[in-house]
Order: structure tokens, then C-alpha cells, then sequence
């Protein structure tokens, strides 16, 4: 038979089987024997694969029912694009012809056009792996996910277009999608129906899927969509309204204006205000103690967030003293149909106690270094306000990036405490140059090792060098010595300053430092003792700077022909001694400075670096020389507050005001000159930003500083013979501050938590030589500006700030300036 002759047979047959399929039961139906079975038309499927799967083999019967099953169970098999089965009358039964078109094989995945999502997080969503089976509902499946996708960003508009690219045979295929994103899709209205007594503007404003003012992006972004709704309700409940619901929720895009309208509906009720509130089952806490932690009180509108934290401030109120397991349950009542009383049914327990405190992660530091910081230890009854405390002691040894503690129940009730430690790097090396309009170039080589051998102890030395300023200094600090919470530090230092290229000054010396940690008036409190041992000289004078502030006698011979002016002839000048104040008095001279120094420091900082709650108070007072010795005699008092207020999210406002005074009995030349008060730029001293650094200086005038004689007669000798006319004059040159006034507030923004944060400050300040000058509302430099904070391992925090000045200074343009500082503003 030929194969024409063979096709049209099998199509009979199967047209036969079909009538036979139409056929009623009723009717006699003649049984096929298949005695054969041939499979056509497969490249990879086996032919025992797909007989496998059939209904259909020898022996079997060839049967409506069959031959549906076979067609449906090679079908989801996902291989074939088509699936027949024909049939021919054989000797003894018929020959059974199964007939597939597999489908090709996908070998490559590519997308073009797409910028607001890249090719790696498309491939991920759509998870269709290289080297499978694919079909165009298969496509049409993933061309779907793929809109879905966009429209979850917002591309409600973006058109995908699927392309299979077969190959020459087809059994292989790359499938690629055209993708053309469009713009977003902006939220144009937000319609709200159902609402009577909250005005629509009070709930929509809670959303982030709103037209947005200037400078807020109004486009539609899914992922927001389902908070946006939660918090329409959550502003009812928070207004008394308990009961309110969204009853629907639909968009509706204009496609032509690419805008969209978002329609709320909402059943609103009544508004509920709080009653009587009772508390049943306590028996450790009394009901005023309780009740002091409410956060609403009888008459108040019934707010949610207020009921909620009540309810954790009962558990933590219980946490307090130990009652980790504690059952607090919570009734409402509703009378008089808007008046909730509450009822709290507490079932207190047993106090649990904390049984062992584990550390782990720490890898570098030592356990010992972690546990002395802990107020939490085994056998004390379990406190929550311990807890948080020790929490806070780890963090400020700047350690650490996480302490986080995870009580863990035992059967009997009580807990062990686990405290999961993440450190940092926190060795610190730097080398390079920085650039201050005093000190010029100065390299610097260094290194800090705040947590050294893991013991908590500091150790630093650091080296910088340049044209004018060259200085060594070496440090140690033992955060507990002999194993008690008592600092001590030993530092040494030289150093050779290069000032304006007027003079140098030279310092040498040393210090010891002992400090205790006081349980009163809190544990917040340090208090340091500080002696110093320095010497110090100036030297190398310019010779234009003492002329310059040196008295000096001038003599002129003043021509009477000539009116216009009476320096005429100099015929001599004479330069006596220093003017009062210089330093030109002190000479070469070394002279010693023996400092003895109190310093008493509240520090409730929740973070080293960065705070975003708490304070900082210290005050330090330094006598040098009198009962101590030495050729300086001052006092020096300065007083420092800070606040750390936490804003929203983890953005905080820092505040700080700094005063500092330096005065002597012993007259202004016997206080030494590098100890008062310069502030402006970055300034050690004083942080004003947006003026050149220590630029923030008094005036000093002195009167009749030089005097200058005119003779008439030309031959006359200077100092022997009267002059006719004699004139003084003025000095005036800017000084060091006695006194000092600084404030800086500063918002800090995170963009990546402790690692890089975002400024935006204002300064002030200014430093006087009387007390009597100080206006601290109108004798101040001001400034605003930004900058940011970088968090370098290794290196530590670098800081760069940009400063507008908003007051005028002798000598300084106004405008930007930039600032570079190691550290942040809040040391």
C-alpha cells in the first residue's frame, strides 16, 4: 500500500472511530485489537517514553476513551506542540500511529528596551531556565509577569512584544521580549466615599499614592498601594472610629494622560472614647502603678496606637521586675454606644531570673571586655531596664556594629541571656595630607588602635609634617586598670607650629589621665583627673613681625616749603620693646606649664558615633601653675551640652553649646597663648563653619603703639634737639579669645546606617577678650550649610562639610567653603 493509499486508510479508520464516539451506547460497537504501535514525528521524547505514557499498546483495545487519554497524557507532558493518533486496519486488528511536534527547545532568553528594570531581576522573576521545553502559552504566561512586573513599579503602559527565533529545524529557539517601558503612571485623584465626620484630606494625606506637592514624585507605586489603604483605616481607628473598613478599593487609568484615579470606599461607624478601665489579677504591681503607664485616661477619643502601647507598657511595667511570663488579656465593653471600658485580666506569674549570660561573635574582643560592660548578670532577677543599659554600655566601647541580647526560656521559668555580637573593624591606620589655611600641606602618618590586643584598651601615635606644622605624639589608655572600672591614660607629645609666618612655637610635654565611672547622682557620670607637664617656646621670629608689634619712635624732617606732607626726610627710627600682649616678650625663653585638670562628664549617648537620643554634659576646670609651679598661671574653665533628639525613622537632631573662659591673676601674659580661644572652620577649639579656620578672633587695639617726631631743621639730631610736632598713633591686631561661644546643631540623615549619613547644620560663634563683650544674639558668626559622613574601615569617620558664612569678616570673602574633618562635629 502506498502511503497515499495508507493516509487515506487511516483517516477512515479514525473518521469511523469518531462516528463510533458520536455513536449512542445503545448501539453495537465493533472492538479494535491493537496489534501494532508506531510513533512518528519525535527528535529528543523516546518512542518507549511516549508508549509509556499512552493508553495505547499492543494488546489494547482502540477506544474513544483511549485515545482521548493518550492525547491528554502526551499533552502534559509539556514536550509537543501537536499530538494525533491515526490508525490502520492490520491482519488480526489495527496499527496504532501516534504522531508528535515537539516543541523547541528554549537555548537562549533576552530582553531589550528594558531601563527601569534590569535584565538580572527580570530573569529571576520569570525563572524559566535555559534548556527547556517552551510552548506560546508558555510565552504568553511569562510576557504576562513581565507587565505584571512593570505595573507593580508603576509602568501600568509599558508594551511587551514576545519573539520566538527558531532555528533552521525549529527544535531550538532564543525567545526575546521587546519591551517599551513608557512613563509612569501618575496618581491624579484620590476619591473617597463613605466618610461623614473625617474629611477626606485627614485620611488621603496619609497616603504615599497621592497627587504629592512640588518636588514629591506623584507616580503610582504598587508595592505602596496595600499600606496605603491599611493606613486610611488605622487613621480612623486612631480618631475613634474602631469599626471603620474599607469597604472597596479600584484605580482607574486615563491611558491618553497616562494619570490615575484611586476610588476608597469606606463604612466609617461611630466614634468611641474610652471608659472605666479595670485591672484584675495583679498582685506585685498596685493599680496607680499601673495606671501611671497608661497612655489615655477616662473621656479621651478611643485611639488605637494609644491602646496598643498601653497594653506593651502593662508588659514592660512586668518585664521591670522580672515577670517575663506574664498574661495579659484585654476586654472592651462597649456602653452607652460610645464608650469602651477596658478591662485587663493579668496573670502575673512567677519572676524569672537570669540564669547565664552567653556572648557570641565576638571574635576579636575578649569576653571579659564585653561582660564588665554588662549591668545584666546571673542570679539577679530579670530587669528590662538592665537589659537596655547593658545594651547600651557595649555599643559605646565603638566596638561593635550590633549587640543584640535574646533572652532564652528555661522550663523552670527563669533565662539565660544570649548577647549576639557583631564587631567592626576598629584599627585605624591613615596616611596622606590634608590642607587647613593655617597649617598649609601637612602629611600625616598614624595609628589608632582603640581595641588593642582585644583588651579595650587604646593605644595611638600619629606623626604629621609639613612646611609649618611638625608633631609627634604617642598615647595609652587602660579603660579598667588593675580590673577595676578605673581609667588610666599616659600620653606624650612634640610639637612645632609655624604661625602665619610670624613665629614658631614649640611644645613639648606629657600627661597622665585617671578616671573612675560614679553610681551618683547616676551611672552616667565620669569623672577624670588630668596632670600635664609641658614646656614650650617661641622662636624664630619674622623680622616684619617684630616691627610690627614692636613700640617704635620715627623721626621726620618736615619742609616748610612743602605743605602736603610732613614726612619729608626720615632722618632716624628707633624700635623699642614688644607692644603689651605680644609674645615677642617672651623671647626665646622656654618656659614650663604645669596643668592639673578635673573634668566631670554625663554621657547618656544611646550611640558612640552618630546618637540619636540622649545627652552629653561635661565640664572641665584646668589650673595651671600657682601651687602647681611653673612660669604659666591660669585658669581655664569650659562647659559643654549636647542633646541627641530622635526625629522619625533613624533621622536625629544634635544640638550642642559650648562656653569656655580662660583668665588669669597673674595678667593675660602669663596665659599661654595656644590655650585661648580660636574658633571658626573646624577648629579644635570651636566648630563655625563657612569662615577660615581659628578666624574667629577679637580685635586688640593699642593706643599710641609708635610715635613720630617732625623737625624743621633738616641737620636736626634725633633725640637731642626738640622736635616741632609730635604725633601717636594706633595698633590694632586680632588676638586670641578669652572667652568662647559656640553652638552647632545638625540634622543627620542615614543613608546607610552607620555607614554613610547625610548633614544639614547651623553654626555660631564667636570668642571675645572681656566677658562684658559677649552678645550671644548679636555678637555672633553664623553659618549654614551641609555635608556628609563617611564611615571608612580602617580609617575611621571622615567628614566633609560646605559652609555659607551669613555674616561679613574683615578679610574673608563670603560664599561656600569647603571643610574637611576627621570625626563627627559631636566629639
Amino acid at each position: 500500500m502506498t502511503s497515499i493509499c495508507r493516509q487515506r486508510a487511516r483517516i477512515a479508520l479514525v473518521c469511523c472511530i469518531f462516528l463510533l464516539v458520536g455513536a449512542t451506547i445503545g448501539s453495537a460497537q465493533q472492538v479494535y485489537q491493537v496489534v501494532d504501535v508506531s510513533v512518528e514525528g519525535n527528535r529528543v521524547a523516546t518512542r518507549s517514553l511516549i508508549v509509556g505514557v499512552s493508553s495505547l499498546d499492543v494488546g489494547t483495545s482502540l477506544t474513544p476513551t483511549a485515545i482521548a487519554e493518550t492525547i491528554r497524557r502526551l499533552y502534559g507532558l509539556g514536550m509537543f506542540s501537536d499530538v494525533r493518533i491515526d490508525a490502520e486496519p492490520v491482519t488480526g486488528g489495527v496499527k496504532v500511529y501516534i504522531i508528535v511536534a515537539e516543541l523547541p527547545k528554549l537555548v537562549g532568553l533576552e530582553f531589550s528596551g528594558n531601563k527601569k528594570i534590569n535584565t538580572k531581576d527580570l530573569r529571576e522573576e520569570l525563572k524559566l531556565g535555559v534548556g527547556g521545553y517552551i510552548s506560546p502559552y508558555l510565552v504568553q504566561e511569562k510576557k504576562n509577569a513581565i507587565l505584571e512586573t512593570y505595573a507593580e513599579k508603576g509602568y501600568f503602559r509599558a508594551n511587551i512584544i514576545p519573539n520566538l527565533n527558531f532555528n533552521s529545524d525549529s527544535s531550538e529557539a532564543i525567545l526575546s521580549f521587546q519591551i517599551e517601558e513608557r512613563s509612569k503612571v501618575k496618581v491624579e485623584t484620590v476619591t473617597l466615599t463613605g466618610n461623614k465626620r473625617v474629611k477626606a484630606d485627614k485620611l488621603i494625606s496619609q497616603m504615599r499614592n497621592r497627587k504629592r506637592g512640588f518636588l514629591k514624585s506623584s507616580d503610582f507605586a504598587q508595592d505602596k498601594y496595600e499600606e496605603d489603604l491599611q493606613k486610611v483605616i488605622v487613621e480612623y481607628h486612631k480618631r475613634g472610629f474602631i469599626d471603620a473598613h474599607l469597604v472597596s478599593d479600584s484605580i482607574a487609568i486615563d491611558s491618553v494622560r497616562n494619570r490615575m484615579t484611586i476610588f476608597l470606599d469606606v463604612y466609617e461607624g461611630p466614634k468611641y472614647y474610652f471608659g472605666e478601665v479595670t485591672l484584675n489579677g495583679n498582685e506585685e504591681l498596685p493599680d496607680n502603678a499601673l495606671m501611671s503607664v497608661m497612655k489615655f485616661k477616662a473621656g479621651d477619643v478611643f485611639d488605637i496606637e494609644k491602646y496598643e502601647e498601653s497594653w506593651n507598657e502593662l508588659g514592660s511595667a512586668y518585664y521591670e521586675i522580672g515577670h517575663l511570663h506574664v498574661r495579659i488579656a484585654d476586654e472592651r465593653h462597649t456602653r452607652t454606644d460610645s464608650i469602651v471600658d477596658v478591662q485587663y485580666e493579668i496573670s502575673e506569674g512567677v519572676p524569672s531570673h537570669v540564669n547565664l549570660v552567653n556572648i557570641i561573635g565576638n571574635r576579636k574582643t575578649k569576653e571579659k571586655v564585653i561582660r564588665r560592660e554588662l549591668s545584666v548578670r546571673p542570679g539577679q532577677k530579670f530587669s528590662r531596664t538592665r537589659l537596655i543599659r547593658s545594651v547600651r554600655d557595649v555599643m559605646a566601647l565603638n566596638f561593635f556594629t550590633n549587640a543584640e541580647p535574646i533572652p532564652l526560656n528555661l522550663p523552670n521559668g527563669d533565662v539565660d541571656i544570649e548577647f549576639q555580637i557583631e564587631e567592626k573593624q576598629t584599627g585605624q591606620i591613615s596616611a596622606g595630607a590634608g590642607y587647613n589655611s593655617q597649617d598649609k600641606v601637612v602629611g600625616t602618618f598614624g595609628m589608632g588602635i582603640p581595641n588593642f590586643r582585644g583588651n579595650g584598651q587604646n593605644l595611638s601615635f600619629n606623626v604629621e609634617f609639613g612646611k609649618l606644622r611638625n608633631s609627634f605624639s604617642v598615647s595609652f589608655t587602660e579603660p579598667w586598670f588593675m580590673g577595676r572600672p578605673t581609667l588610666m591614660g599616659v600620653n606624650a607629645f612634640a610639637t612645632n607650629r609655624r604661625w602665619y609666618d610670624d613665629y614658631t612655637e614649640g611644645r613639648t610635654g606629657g600627661s597622665i589621665r585617671l578616671g573612675r565611672r560614679l553610681q551618683w547622682p547616676d551611672n552616667y557620670f565620669r569623672i577624670y583627673a588630668t596632670y600635664a607637664l609641658e614646656r614650650n617656646r617661641f622662636f624664630d621670629f619674622d623680622e616684619t613681625y617684630l616691627d610690627q608689634n614692636s613700640y617704635k619712635s620715627h623721626h621726620y624732617y618736615d619742609d616748610p616749603t612743602t605743605a602736603d606732607t610732613p614726612y619729608d626726610v626720615a632722618l632716624d627710627q628707633t624700635v623699642h620693646g614688644p607692644y603689651p600682649g605680644s609674645i615677642i616678650r617672651y623671647g626665646d625663653d622656654t618656659h614650663t606649664a604645669s596643668r592639673i585638670a578635673i573634668s566631670l562628664i554625663r554621657d547618656s549617648r544611646n550611640l558612640p558615633e552618630f546618637a540619636t537620643a540622649g545627652s552629653m554634659i561635661s565640664y572641665r576646670v584646668e589650673n595651671t601653675g600657682g601651687v602647681m609651679g611653673g612660669y604659666w598661671k591660669y585658669q581655664k574653665h569650659s562647659i559643654s551640652l549636647a542633646k541627641f533628639i530622635p526625629l522619625f525613622g533613624n533621622i536625629a537632631l544634635a544640638a550642642k553649646v559650648h562656653y569656655g573662659v580662660v583668665t588669669s591673676p597673674a595678667g593675660d601674659n602669663r596665659i599661654l597663648i595656644s590655650d585661648r580661644f580660636t574658633p571658626g572652620g573646624t577648629s579644635y577649639t570651636g566648630i563655625v563653619r563657612g569662615y577660615d579656620d581659628g578666624s574667629l578672633t577679637p580685635d586688640s587695639m593699642v593706643t599710641q603703639s609708635d610715635t613720630t617726631f617732625f623737625y624743621s631743621d633738616p641737620n636736626a639730631i634725633a633725640g637731642l634737639d626738640p622736635a616741632q610736632d609730635t604725633t601717636f598713633s594706633n595698633y590694632s591686631t586680632r588676638v586670641r579669645g578669652k572667652y568662647m561661644l559656640t553652638t552647632n546643631i545638625e540634622l543627620q540623615i542615614p543613608i546607610s546606617q552607620h555607614q554613610l549619613y547625610a548633614l544639614l547644620f547651623f553654626d555660631a560663634g564667636n570668642s571675645w577678650l572681656n566677658r562684658s563683650d559677649i552678645r550671644p544674639f548679636r555678637d555672633v558668626y553664623r553659618s549654614v550649610g551641609l555635608g556628609f559622613r563617611i564611615v571608612v574601615p580602617a580609617i575611621g569617620t571622615i567628614g566633609f562639610d560646605f559652609g555659607y558664612a551669613l555674616d561679613d569678616v574683615t578679610g574673608q570673602d563670603k560664599g561656600w567653603k569647603p571643610h574637611f574633618q576627621m570625626g563627627t562635629t559631636f566629639r
